[in-house]
């Protein structure tokens, strides 16, 4: 008997290899198992993915040296997916096995003990009032009071247990655990799967699942992959989040895998967030979702924008704290009201200059400018680890003098100080129980990732340079910034000033309107008239080189190559990524729009597999 086994290398060998299956071992080994094979001069971990007589190297071929599983790891369920993350996202076989499977199953050679302690799990039959619900497969629930469709969750779930259906739960990330669970307030402790559990933690929830006959599981991104029975429900909270794409390769989406799992199983899918993504909207659109918007009982308070092109600036300048948001905040404090300052970057200055040589200080290893951390009394770069004291002596011309331009949020800090000395300021860095007395908070986006932060009551916001979230080298970067400050609007009982040289941006603009459906509206528009998803479909080719020269003619290569093929498809000429240097790699970019891949996916499948290419492909980037 021979089996084909899948084992963990990189896509350059994107293939299975045949080993012969000893006599003793042949009644144990079955498709999904793990087993250690020969390989080179080593002994690694394999996936045995087939099983036949015949092989055309019968006589080159070494025996399996163990099984490590009684029982298969994998069902054809998630066979499936793996085969179709290896298609879709260009990695081998074996890697997408690693991504669907616990820390515990696939970082060790041991085997999985049957006798070892599982946890258990309770699951009542709860009294549920009989309600109608969306006949659609797929339904979106965008929560304007972002709590109410906790409430929702709860009905959903509730229902699909009492049907003797297992759910999965999708949080964005694992702090979040202990407040969904809070929310949810069903009595039922979920099985948990996310990265940061232990091996073990996550092996004995993993058997515990695969034996139960429903189950209730709450976890991060790869929870998507618990190998439930009988699914009948997957809920994605904060569907928009940048979390539930994999940031390495294979750069999967959860939401594509939960529509493959609710396929499989006829179940239902429910995407909910307090500002929904254009992405969700548009399934709705085209009929593909079902929608449920549930409104904010209070009014909404008022938008007040600035424009900051009226301010005057003396010539050498910068301007952080306009005359009129001065005045606004000297008002506000005098009636003894609370503020929320909010600047998008960390740090004190965004770029250090050299005005003699006319040079942005960079970060050796990459090309990004360099920040000034005032408390840290350090200069870091925003894309790497690097990270040294700070400097008054230009590292290329010598100079003495180094200019330290742009302002963050220890900048703010110390403005505020100075126009308004006797204020009591806090910086929010992360949840904390008990708040120390404060006249103004300042937060970055990191206040936003709080699962309370709606529990926080400022009677004004205040949003420092709106222009540095729209700044940003990506299509997407308007949505980000009207979902951010709609967030923050709900954090105002009064009033929320954004202060901005860009006024007349949709994302401000539209903002005034309760309802961000106002928005979709509008920037799907501009999407369609581009081209761009979520209306038309696109991928990215990206380059990566040691040397800069290689790694621009390797990206031209390849546009050639893809500009000789005929389909249903646009390839863009290499553009240099920003940052075009990251961790010693220069980066170059090709773009890809296309209505299917099938007409140029072996060639993007050679391009990826070529050794020492360094070639990553991504979708929707």
């Amino acid at each position: 008997m021979i089996a084909e086994v899948a084992i963990p290398i990189s896509i350059a060998l994107n293939e299975q290899f045949d080993y012969s299956i000893p006599a003793s071992l042949t009644p144990k080994v079955s498709i999904g198992c793990r087993v250690l094979v020969p390989f080179r001069t080593s002994i690694i971990l394999g996936y045995v993915v087939k099983l036949k007589v015949h092989s055309k190297f019968m006589r080159q071929l070494r025996p399996i040296l163990k099984n490590l599983d009684s029982q298969p790891i994998l069902d054809d369920e998630l066979f499936k997916i793996a085969h179709k993350i290896q298609k879709e996202y260009f990695c081998s076989l074996a890697q997408a096995i690693q991504v669907i499977l616990p820390i515990g199953v696939k970082n060790t050679k041991s085997a999985i003990s049957e006798d070892q302690e599982q946890p258990k799990q309770t699951i009542p039959c709860f009294d549920i009032k009989t309600t109608e619900e969306p006949k659609s497969h797929i339904v979106l629930i965008q929560d304007l009071s972002n709590k109410t469709r906790w409430i929702k969750y709860a009905a959903f779930i509730k229902s699909t247990l009492n049907a003797k259906k297992s759910v999965i739960f999708l949080i964005p990330d694992h702090e979040k655990i202990n407040s969904a669970i809070e929310f949810l307030n069903l009595g039922i402790s979920p099985f948990i799967i996310t990265s940061s559990i232990s091996a073990q933690g996550s092996l004995r929830a993993w058997t515990a699942i695969k034996k139960a006959p429903y189950s209730f599981v709450l976890g991060t991104r790869s929870a998507i992959f618990a190998p439930v029975n009988n699914l009948g429900l997957i809920i994605i909270e904060e569907e928009e989040h940048f979390a539930y794409r994999q940031d390495q390769v294979p750069h999967y989406k959860a939401f594509e895998m939960a529509l493959e799992r609710i396929k499989e199983h006829k179940a239902k899918l429910v995407l909910g967030s307090f500002v929904l993504s254009l992405d969700a909207y548009y399934l709705y659109k085209k009929h593909k979702a079902s929608y449920i918007c549930l409104e904010r009982p209070e009014p909404w308070p008022k938008v007040r924008i600035i424009d900051m092109r009226q301010e005057y600036v003396p010539k050498g300048k910068e301007k952080i704290i306009s005359k009129s948001l001065e005045y606004q905040i000297a008002n506000i404090l005098q009636r003894n009201g609370k503020l929320l300052i909010f600047v998008n970057q960390k740090g004190f200055s965004t770029f250090l200059y050299c005005p003699k040589c006319k040079k942005t200080q960079t970060c050796p290893r990459c090309s990004s400018s360099l920040k000034y951390h005032f408390k840290e009394k350090a200069v870091i770069c925003p894309s790497c680890t690097f990270k040294t004291a700070a400097f008054d002596i230009c590292p290329a011309c010598r100079s003495t003098y180094i200019k330290y331009s742009g302002y963050g949020l220890e900048k703010v800090e110390s403005e505020l100080i100075r126009l308004f000395p006797s204020l009591k300021i806090h910086s929010y860095e992360k949840r904390e129980a008990v708040l120390p007395p404060y006249d103004i908070m300042l937060a970055t986006a990191q206040f936003l990732e709080n699962p309370y932060f709606n529990t926080y009551s400022f009677d004004t916001v205040c949003v420092i340079a709106c222009e540095q979230m729209l700044g940003h080298m990506d299509f997407r970067s308007t949505e980000k910034t009207f979902s951010r400050l709609f967030k923050l609007r709900s954090c105002a009982s009064k009033e929320i000033i954004l202060q901005t040289h860009v006024v007349e941006n949709d994302a401000l603009q539209l903002l005034k309107d309760n309802d961000p459906s106002a928005f979709f509206k509008e920037e799907l528009k501009a999407r369609k008239e581009l081209k761009l998803p979520p209306v038309a479909r696109m991928a990215a080719l990206n380059i990566r080189s040691k040397n800069e020269t290689s790694a621009k003619n390797k990206a031209n290569t390849f546009y050639k190559k893809l500009k000789k093929l005929t389909g249903n498809y646009e390839a863009f000429e290499p553009m240099a990524c920003v940052p075009f240097k990251v961790r010693g790699n220069y980066r170059y970019q090709i773009l890809i729009k296309y209505d299917s891949l099938d007409s140029i996916q072996n060639i993007i499948k050679a391009m990826a597999s070529e050794r020492k290419q360094n070639v990553i492909v991504t979708f929707e980037p």
